[in-house]
């Protein structure tokens, strides 16, 4: 199809979205990406897809070179791989916490998980367990979806602060009135976040360490995207900037770290959770009738490692292993390669505001927001996100809403730059240009 037979038939796209039974005020990212598959078929045009957070990088060979090689040499396809680790990534990935975060933390607290997905939820699973009386978990939202589908899940209560309004002292204050009610077992949120793209400061953290201590809280930090605020550069080992992280910041944490962005190593489910000395060591006689015991490093391995995946697979292992050994040793610096999602939020963000679109998040403490993975848009006139995905669809460009992530901003659309490679720029440009003179603004 010509990329100007914009906007598309709207008698077919409509059927498309009614036959397929999704609500898209609450569509999934899967669930977005079925539709959009089926409307590029049907219609033969290649969408602007940014409706999916995946990598839009290769994959380093040094990683696949280590897989495809352990799994020739090391035998490993005929045996099970231990559910707490390869001794040699759990020590490779200590001294990344140590030259990435400046955060000393023993290898036996450094744990391989499939993905920071599983981190996620094991760190919600035994925090949610540890007292009866603290069965909620506070989330800083917007915050990735599938994480606030893990807390149902498990049965704990959610509740949320927003970060649209809490930055700063605000959120400090916030969040020590809301822990003050004494039902919260863990705070989690991910920074860089996901989907808004505001980075929490040091200061920051620092404050919410205080108030997460003060209050016997864990704090579920997910560094997904780690790394990956481009106005600093995090990538030299041993040296400062430092990834900022609670784990400098406060006792009990868990801090989880994912291979999928951050080395372009997704598709291999693997991540690291990294667990609290402190918390590691802690017991609580509630967690023993769901995990056999009371220390809270024995039921996030044996309790909740072993009986959802077993392990992680090993191979993946010696992958994400050569991975962090070639960061440490100073020979891959993993942020100049995420950094062209930067240049590509940069040039996409202007495009979208030159064709009557907002930026909804768009201040963090004052600072223009980083270029990133992700940045949130509206256009006046559509007080829904979903009716603006919704019309968006006419012009082959995919989205999801911010509702489906928690936030308070209705109106807000997020959208991912990684799909969307520079030789489609002229694309974009135009279906936008169309979109704006197609709905002109007040």
């Amino acid at each position: 199809m010509d990329i100007k037979n914009v906007p598309l038939d709207r008698k077919t796209v409509a059927r498309i979205v009614h036959d397929s039974e999704i609500d898209l005020r609450v569509a999934s990212i899967r669930e977005m990406n079925r539709i959009v598959n089926e409307i590029e078929s049907k219609l033969e045009i290649d969408f602007i897809r940014m409706e999916f957070g995946v990598p839009g990088l290769p994959t380093p060979d040094l990683a696949i070179d280590a897989e495809v090689e352990a799994l020739r040499t090391k035998r490993l396809a005929n045996r099970y791989a231990p559910f707490d680790g390869v001794p040699e990534l759990k020590r490779e990935a200590a001294l990344f916490a140590k030259n990435f975060m400046n955060v000393e933390v023993p290898p036996a607290c450094c744990v391989p998980t499939v993905g920071a997905m599983q981190g996620g939820f094991l760190a919600q699973a035994v925090a949610g367990r540890m007292d009866p009386k603290k069965q909620t978990i506070l989330f800083l939202h917007p915050s990735f979806p599938v994480n606030r589908q893990q807390t149902r899940f498990l049965g704990f209560k959610e509740d949320h602060i927003d970060f649209y309004d809490h930055r700063g002292d605000k959120l400090i204050e916030a969040l020590d009135e809301r822990l003050a009610q004494g039902d919260v077992a863990a705070v989690l949120w991910s920074s860089p976040n996901n989907p808004s793209w505001i980075i929490l400061t040091d200061d920051e953290l620092a404050g919410m360490g205080r108030v997460l201590d003060k209050h016997g809280v864990i704090g579920i930090e997910d560094l997904a995207y780690f790394g990956m605020d481009f106005r600093q550069h995090y990538g030299v080992p041993g040296e400062p900037p430092y990834q900022p992280t609670i784990a400098r910041h406060c006792r009990r944490w868990f801090v989880l770290f994912s291979a999928s962005k951050a080395f372009s190593y997704a598709g291999q489910r693997i991540g690291v959770a990294y667990i609290a000395p402190d918390l590691m060591e802690e017991e609580s006689e509630y967690l023993k009738p769901f995990f056999s015991t009371k220390k809270v490093g024995y039921a996030f391995l044996h309790g909740g490692i072993y009986p959802t995946t077993a392990s992680v697979p090993e191979g993946p292992q010696h992958g994400l292993l050569a991975l962090m050994r070639a960061a440490n040793e100073g020979h891959l610096d993993f942020t100049d390669l995420t950094r062209e999602y930067g240049r590509r939020a940069e040039v996409m963000k202007r495009m979208f505001l030159e064709n009557g679109f907002e930026i909804v998040y768009k201040d963090d403490l004052g600072e223009p927001l980083a270029d990133g993975f992700y940045f949130t848009f509206s256009y006046p006139g559509f007080d829904q996100g979903y009716e603006l995905i919704a019309e968006m669809l006419h012009y082959g460009i995919s989205a999801i809403t911010l509702d489906s992530a928690g936030s308070c901003r209705k109106e807000a659309v997020r959208g991912c730059v990684s799909l969307v490679h520079p030789t489609r720029f002229d694309e974009l440009q135009y279906r936008l240009r169309q979109f704006h003179q197609d709905h002109p603004r007040d």
